[in-house]
C-alpha cells in the first residue's frame, strides 16, 4: 500500500543539527542474537576505541502512542525498540546524509527505500522524515557512554577509502613473507569492501587469496565471498525436489504408523531420501555458493557486517512507524482514537501480510546475504506457524480443554482472520 503524506516537510537547516525540529530515539534489537559479532566495526580516536552498537533515529514528529515493532528474522523472533533520548550535539544533518547515501544507496542499493513520500515534477525541495546516525561509543569509568561526533565517522570512512590490493603495489604485495600476508587478510576479513558500477556493488571479504596460477602473468588477489543463493534459484524451490520431497514425507509418515515395515518399502525410503541428497549435492541447487572476485577496482570501506546487519533492520522500523502515523491519520477521518494500537493493527492485518523486510524481500535478501555477517544462527522454522494451525485433533482438544479467564488476553495469532470471523458473527447475531 502507500503511506499517507499530508505534506512535504521542510528541509532541515543543513550545518545544523536541527535540534529545535527533531527528536532522538536510539534503536536497540533484542534478543541480541546475529547483532553481536566477534569483530565489530572499531573507530580509534584521541588514544580510544569506540565500538558500533547500533544507529540513532532522528524523526520530525515525536513517536507516541505507537507499539513496538516485531519482526521474523533468521526464524527468530525479535523486537525493535526505540527509546527517547536527548538531543546530541556533535552533528549536522548534511554528515548523516552523505552517511545514509554512502551506506543505503552505494553498499546495501537500497534504492526502493523511499523516506521522502511520492514526488511530482513540481514537488517542493523536502526533507526525510527519518534520518540515521551510527552510534560508535566508548565506556566512560562512571557507567555512562561517550558517542563518536559524526565529523569523526566520516572522517574514518575518509582515510579507510583505500583500494584493497593497489595496483602499483600488488608485485610487492606478492613477495611478502606468508605470515605479513596472513596478518593483511585477516585485518581484511568481514569488512565490507565496494566496487562502484557493479551488481551487487559491495560484498563481504570471507578470504583473501593471492596464489598465482600462471607465474608469466601477474594477477590480483581473489576475494572469496560465501553466499547463500536464493531459494527460489536452489533445490528448495524446485519443482521436482519438492515432488519427490512430499513422496518422501509422506511415505516416512505411512511407515513409521505402520505395524509392520516390509523391507520393500525401506528400500523404496532409502532411493528416495538418495535421491533428494543428490538433487542438494548439485552445484546449480545448492544453497551455500562459493563466490571468487578478482580484487582489481575493489576499495575498502572501513566497516563491517555489524553495521549492515543494524541497517537492514531500518526499514522494517521506518515501515511500521509511517504504518501507524497512517492509522492515527485513520482516527481522525472517523473522529474516534483507538486506545488498544496493537489490537487496531491486528484489524488491519491480512493472513497474506508478511513484514520481514519493509520493501523488495528478494532485494534485501540479496544485500544481507551480501554484506551482513557470514553464519547468522536460525532459530526454530516453526516459529512462522506454530501459532497458525487450525486441523487436528490433538489442536481441538487442546482448545477445547481451556478453562475461562477473568481478564481477556490477546491472541498469539498476528493476522485478523479471528477477528474476521468474530466481527461477522457479531454482525449475524444482530441481524437475525
Amino acid at each position: 500500500f502507500s503511506f499517507f503524506s499530508p505534506q512535504a516537510i521542510k528541509p532541515c537547516r543543513p550545518m545544523t543539527n536541527n535540534a529545535g525540529r527533531l527528536f532522538h530515539y536510539r534503536i536497540t534489537v533484542s534478543p541480541p542474537t546475529n547483532f553481536l559479532t566477534d569483530r565489530p566495526t572499531v573507530i580509534e580516536y584521541d588514544d580510544h576505541e569506540y565500538i558500533f552498537e547500533g544507529f540513532s533515529m532522528f524523526a520530525h514528529a515525536p513517536l507516541t502512542n505507537i507499539p513496538l515493532c516485531k519482526v521474523i528474522r533468521f526464524n527468530i523472533d525479535y523486537t525493535i525498540h526505540f527509546i527517547e533520548e536527548m538531543m546530541p550535539e556533535n552533528f549536522c544533518v548534511k554528515g548523516l546524509e552523505l552517511f545514509s547515501l554512502f551506506l543505503f544507496r552505494d553498499i546495501l542499493e537500497l534504492y526502493d527505500w523511499n523516506l521522502k513520500g511520492p514526488l511530482f515534477e513540481d514537488s517542493p525541495p523536502c526533507c526525510p522524515r527519518f534520518h540515521f546516525m551510527p552510534r560508535f561509543v566508548r565506556f566512560l569509568p562512571d557507567g555512562g557512554k561517550e558517542v563518536l561526533s559524526m565529523h569523526q565517522i566520516l572522517l574514518y570512512l575518509l582515510r579507510c577509502s583505500k583500494a584493497l590490493v593497489p595496483e602499483e603495489e600488488i608485485a610487492n604485495m606478492l613477495q611478502w613473507e606468508e605470515l605479513e600476508w596472513q596478518k593483511y587478510a585477516e585485518e581484511c576479513k568481514g569488512m565490507i569492501v565496494t566496487n562502484p558500477g557493479t551488481k551487487p556493488s559491495s560484498v563481504r571479504i570471507d578470504q583473501l587469496d593471492r596464489e598465482q596460477f600462471n607465474p608469466d602473468v601477474i594477477t590480483f588477489p581473489i576475494i572469496v565471498h560465501f553466499g547463500i543463493r536464493p531459494a527460489q534459484l536452489s533445490y528448495a524451490g524446485d519443482p521436482q525436489y519438492q515432488k519427490l520431497w512430499k513422496s518422501y514425507v509422506k511415505l516416512r509418515h505411512l511407515l513409521a504408523n505402520s505395524p509392520k515395515v516390509k523391507q520393500t518399502d525401506k528400500q523404496k525410503l532409502a532411493q528416495r531420501e538418495e535421491a533428494l541428497q543428490k538433487i542438494r549435492q548439485k552445484n546449480t541447487m545448492r544453497r551455500e555458493v562459493t563466490v571468487e572476485l578478482s580484487s582489481q577496482g575493489f576499495w575498502k570501506t572501513g566497516i563491517r557486517s555489524d553495521v549492515c546487519q543494524h541497517a537492514m533492520m531500518l526499514p522494517v522500523l521506518t515501515h511500521h512507524i509511517r504504518y501507524h502515523q497512517c492509522l492515527m491519520h485513520l482516527d481522525k477521518l472517523i473522529g474516534y482514537t483507538f486506545q488498544d494500537r496493537c489490537l487496531l493493527q491486528l484489524a488491519m492485518t491480512h493472513p497474506s501480510h508478511h513484514l520481514n523486510f519493509g520493501m523488495n524481500p528478494d532485494h534485501a535478501r540479496n544485500s544481507l546475504s551480501n554484506c551482513g555477517i557470514r553464519q547468522p544462527k536460525y532459530g526454530d522454522r516453526k516459529v512462522h506457524h506454530m501459532h497458525m494451525r487450525k486441523k487436528g485433533i490433538n489442536t481441538l482438544i487442546n482448545i477445547m480443554s481451556r478453562l475461562g479467564q477473568d481478564d481477556p488476553t490477546p491472541s498469539r495469532i498476528n493476522h485478523n482472520e479471528r477477528l474476521e470471523f468474530l466481527g461477522d458473527a457479531v454482525v449475524e447475531f444482530l441481524t437475525r
